[in-house]
């Protein structure tokens, strides 16, 4: 149901523009440039984005809390799931290992491809579009590699990267891991 009122949120947000649209489209139509016009709007509908929530795991997990902050965000505000994880394993880590560091890279893919299954069926029960991308850096190195494949994104929801040691829980109490999110505007 959220899902259905963020997307008519958005169509709401874009009607101000889309009217400017209409009237510049009969301004020209009436002087006799329908082609133009037909052509500028094709440009613009081709150019319109997918507004898209980056979510970081932990190397290569991501907990219950962040998977479900990240969907509620997603279902409330119309956006497309990237899932990110990352393993700082770099060339220069593994130069004397060079055939070790192929067999670590396939591994930590399979594990975070397994890892990620549960977060990708949920996006899927919330009809929420998904991807999974997994990079060999550092998490703001993987940042700018999403930014330059898949172009920009709007927010990134990641964890804590100190795990300090929590203290144990009150009476009937959770211990919370801290969740960060941050605006890419």
């Amino acid at each position: 149901m959220g899902r259905i009122f963020g997307k008519i949120k958005q169509k709401i947000q874009k009607l101000p523009g889309k009217m400017d649209q209409s009237q510049k489209a009969i301004t020209f139509a009436e002087a006799g440039q329908a082609a133009l016009v037909q052509e500028k709007l094709q440009t613009e509908l081709e150019s319109e984005v997918v507004r898209k929530l980056v979510v970081v795991g932990r190397e290569s997990v991501f907990s219950e809390d962040i998977i479900d902050y990240a969907l509620e965000m997603a279902e409330r505000m119309s956006y497309e799931i990237v899932a990110l994880n990352t393993a700082p394993l770099s060339c220069e880590t593994f130069n004397f290992f060079s055939s070790s560091r192929k067999k670590i890279c396939e591994d930590f893919k399979g594990l975070s491809k397994k890892n990620v299954r549960m977060f990708q069926e949920a996006a899927k029960k919330k009809e929420i579009p998904f991807t999974h991308v997994v990079k060999f850096s550092e998490s703001y190195e993987g940042l700018k590699e999403i930014r330059n494949e898949i172009g920009g994104f709007e927010f990134v929801v990641s964890e804590s990267e100190d795990q300090a040691a929590v203290s144990r829980p009150e009476n009937g109490e959770r211990a919370k891991s801290e969740i960060f999110v941050y605006s890419m505007m």
